[in-house]
């Protein structure tokens, strides 16, 4: 862990050294020194990390303060000596050059040396306790084996449990008044969840019950989101009214629910009766057909919820069951094991005593090392049988030490959260977590690629698990509860990570560890995840004071539960103007009425990774223009709100992904005269959400020739999509995913259209020609959705022809009632079809599988324009 801190801060020194040449030249070899200090000590700590000693420890530690210091002192040097905001260039050199370089270059230097002379004796006391670099050239052929690997689909393994799923499903079929409440009970690890997951999508319950809820209650929850979920599930055709109910609305609504419907509710991780308490009022125990289903650490909690429930404990796996979930994580395919295999095997398994979560984690070590070598480490972690800490710990010493930080940025996230992959694997590379040498973008393999197997590594570990979408690849990940705990403990240790939890209110929902309580004020803190929540009074805890002020922070993530406040938004401002090396702030679901976001944000010059996802912000400052490090900006606020716009997004050439607000006007400083939105410098553009036609130059999407993803949004009837304005896409070369909501005159001949279009979703197009002649000529496109108006022609002919659309394999559309036939190997699904309709009657199973696949499509399209778009 901690050469990965040294190794990022070695690149970051590099970067600087080439980006910020023009003010680092008074300090220019000071500042090599210290990185060539820092790489002779790198790689000292591989071995380092491996051994388990306090004085390793203590050392790594100071050398983390070490690191993360020499990068604050180059970094504030060349704020301090940069131009100001507004000063002309050539005086702000001259003034550089006459008054303050001397003083400051002189500054510096005396703080590098100091650095310098610390790493120095560090690197000598470690040398002499018998730290060894790695013999050269070991550490590169390591990271590149890792990135070989590809993995198939992945899925949770489940073994044994089949009597007690036999129990469950004939328990939840009864329509008597026993039991309306059933449990299943145990500690962390034993699979809980995955029982319960294949309890609820067994055939017999699916044709059983008439609607279907799953909701995740945890230690971190809120009622009133918990309530919506469930509600959405149960009647999702009420989803606007859903959304605009307050808590004693959505608790009848649910009552009554369950009362008329005959529904089956998850709550998955309820730990305490307080949590109960706050849900009580919406589910009826008694005179109802509706069946609900819990999974609890503490037997009590089910007692509680109702005296007559039945209580399920799954039992730890069998000597024999461990094997078969042993052989499934080492050996995905048949393999032969060897007696001697089967000896080492068995004293291993012993150690897991029949824990489901520790055979996972036994498996993924004994996939990337030699059994003996586990066997041999096992006893030094396993003091007694099924000591799941000292597991885990294992599994962690033995990730890559480029990987690590990988797993503890995930305990960022609150405990049961489904990430989306996408949003955390940029956060990665925006982190540094990339080395430079891991990738090569002109050999087609790019720093996407990367991160991508990372995850895959971690999954395959059995560290992390993930939900897939339609096309097998991972959509969400999160973390086990158990293996969260063991996460955050870890970021703490390793000072990776810091936790606040802004609340003191009287009714405190939940049980939150002391671990994310209170701001660790012992040491500087680089990340904090902030958790916000909306006190008695409306007030904030006063020691949110202690992290305004925190001048190295590098990451901010603020998560917020139920309404903002005012007041809160207000303490959550200085951030912007004492935080200024910030790289990653993620200021997410921010509902309070917030106005213009401050202009000191455009102070946070080093800033990489920005989201203001569903927040109530209306305006941006022309002071984003200094972002010029940006390579994520997410501006998706909310859908309702209209967003004003400096035009200055052209100054971002470093850009890799933007998400335009879904309303947004350019204010009136235009950039060269220009009256529209400019987006032409972005080359690095890899993805472009809610481009408008009527905001932004249509001229400008011909030039991004690295665009990958084009997702436009415009409003309806403010302007039309021309054949002409359509082909000027027809450049891109590599696979591209293009999606369209807004009226089309009529679309181009295909060959004017991206020949590696692979994905094409088409939104209130309102097209009156038949598009199928030219979209049957797309020879790559894989999936094809024709939305809710998307064709008002008079006939739309589907002549499935030999060779047309040969890798077409997902097609969705809506509101096509005569709707006949459709290609056998394509999985379809139409909103109103007469077919379907038909077979909706006459096989219920049927049904279910067609009503799953097409919420799963339009999950796939809703992700394309992220919360609160089409």
């Amino acid at each position: 862990m901690a050469e990965s801190v040294v190794l990022f801060v070695v690149e970051t020194i590099e970067k600087l050294l080439v980006d910020e040449a023009k003010f680092l030249w008074a300090v220019k070899g000071k500042v090599e020194g210290l990185q060539n200090e820092l790489k002779l000590i790198q790689c000292l700590l591989r071995d380092a990390d491996a051994k388990q000693e306090q004085a390793v420890r203590e050392w790594v530690a100071q050398l983390r303060e070490i690191a993360y210091d020499a990068e604050d002192v180059i970094e504030q040097y060349i704020l301090r000596v940069a131009p100001k905001k507004g000063q002309n260039i050539i005086k702000a050199y001259a003034c550089f050059m006459a008054k303050c370089t001397c003083v400051r270059a002189h500054e510096v230097g005396i703080k590098i040396d100091g650095l310098r002379s610390n790493i120095s004796n560090l690197r000598t006391s470690m040398r002499d306790y018998g730290i060894q670099p790695p013999k050269e050239g070991e550490c590169e052929r390591k990271r590149a084996s890792t990135l070989k690997h590809t993995y198939a689909h992945f899925e949770e393994d489940f073994v044994g449990r089949e009597d007690g799923i036999q129990v469950l499903v004939k328990e939840l079929l009864k329509d008597g008044e026993q039991h309306r409440v059933i449990s299943i009970c145990g500690m962390g690890g034993l699979g809980k969840t995955t029982l319960a997951k294949k309890v609820f999508a067994h055939d017999k319950v699916k044709n059983h019950f008439d609607s279907f809820a799953w909701a995740c209650v945890s230690q971190e929850y809120n009622i009133e989101n918990i309530l919506v979920e469930i509600l959405v599930q149960l009647i999702p055709d009420r989803i606007k009214e859903i959304k605009k109910m307050i808590i004693h609305q959505l608790l009848e609504t649910l009552y009554k629910t369950q009362k008329q419907k005959r529904c089956i509710v998850v709550l998955d991780d309820i730990w305490t009766e307080q949590a109960w308490d706050g849900l009580r009022n919406a589910f009826p125990i008694k005179d109802t057909r509706s069946k609900l289903l819990i999974t609890t650490r503490n037997k009590k909690v089910a007692e509680y919820i109702d005296p007559h429930y039945f209580p399920h404990e799954p039992q730890c796996l069998s000597h024999e069951e461990s094997w078969v979930l042993l052989k499934k994580r080492v050996f995905p395919e048949m393999k032969e094991i060897t007696e001697h295999m089967k000896k080492l095997g068995d004293e291993l398994l012993e150690k897991c005593a029949g824990l489901p979560l520790a055979i996972i984690v036994l498996g993924g070590l004994l996939a990337h090392n030699e059994w003996e070598t586990v066997h041999r480490n096992i006893n030094l972690h396993f003091s007694v049988k099924n000591d799941l800490s000292n597991a885990l710990a294992l599994s962690y010493d033995d990730l890559p030490w480029y990987l690590k930080p990988c797993f503890l940025y995930l305990g960022s996230f609150p405990e049961d959260v489904e990430i989306p992959a996408n949003r955390v694997l940029r956060m990665w590379i925006v982190e540094g977590f990339v080395p430079p040498d891991a990738y090569d973008e002109e050999r087609g393999i790019t720093i996407e690629n990367v991160v991508e197997q990372y995850l895959m590594e971690l999954v395959k570990r059995g560290l992390v698990q993930t939900r897939l979408n339609l096309n097998g690849n991972i959509k969400t990940c999160r973390l086990h509860d158990v293996m969260r705990e063991f996460c955050v403990i870890k970021a703490r240790q390793e000072k990776f990570l810091s936790f606040h939890n802004i609340q003191q209110d009287n009714e405190r929902e939940g049980s939150y560890s002391s671990m994310a309580t209170e701001v660790e004020s012992t040491y500087k803190a680089w990340r904090l995840s902030i958790y916000m929540r909306k006190i008695g009074e409306g007030k904030v805890t006063p020691r949110l004071e202690q992290i305004r002020t925190m001048p190295h922070v590098r990451t901010l993530m603020f998560f917020q539960y139920g309404k903002t406040t005012e007041l809160m938004w207000q303490q959550v401002q200085p951030i912007f103007i004492n935080c200024k090396f910030l790289r990653v702030l993620a200021l997410d679901d921010l509902d309070c009425v917030i106005g213009n976001l401050p202009k000191s944000v455009g102070d946070l010059v080093h800033l990489r990774f920005l989201s203001l996802a569903g927040s109530s912000i209306n305006g941006l400052p022309q002071s984003m223009g200094n972002l010029v490090c940006m390579e994520f900006l997410d501006l998706r606020m909310s859908k309702d709100i209209l967003v004003s716009m400096p035009n200055v997004l052209w100054k971002m050439r470093r850009l890799r992904y933007l998400y335009l607000p879904y309303k947004f006007d350019i204010k009136e400083r235009f950039h060269g005269g220009r009256k529209k939105l400019q987006l032409d410098t972005l080359k690095n553009l890899r993805t472009l959400r809610n481009f408008s036609l009527k905001k932004c130059d249509v001229n400008d999407v011909g030039k991004l020739t690295n665009l990958q993803k084009l997702n436009v949004l415009d409003e309806k009837d403010t302007c039309s999509w021309t054949e002409g304005e359509l082909s000027k896409m027809s450049k891109y070369s590599h696979s591209c995913k293009l999606s369209i909501d807004g009226i089309i005159e009529k679309l181009p001949e295909h060959t004017s259209l991206p020949q590696q279009l692979r994905k094409l979703v088409l939104i209130n197009s309102e097209l009156e020609e038949d598009p199928m002649p030219i979209l049957e000529k797309l020879n790559n496109l894989v999936f094809l959705m024709l939305g809710d108006q998307a064709f008002k022609g008079k006939k739309m002919e589907w002549k499935a022809a030999e060779g047309a659309v040969p890798h077409l394999s997902r097609l969705g559309i809506d509101q096509c009632p005569k709707l006949r036939m459709v290609p056998s190997h394509v999985s379809t699904y139409n909103g109103g079809g007469e077919i379907f309709k038909e077979k909706e009657k006459c096989n219920p199973r049927e049904a279910v599988l067609i009503r799953k696949m097409w919420t799963a499509l339009l999950e796939e399209v809703a992700e394309w324009w992220g919360p609160g778009g089409p």
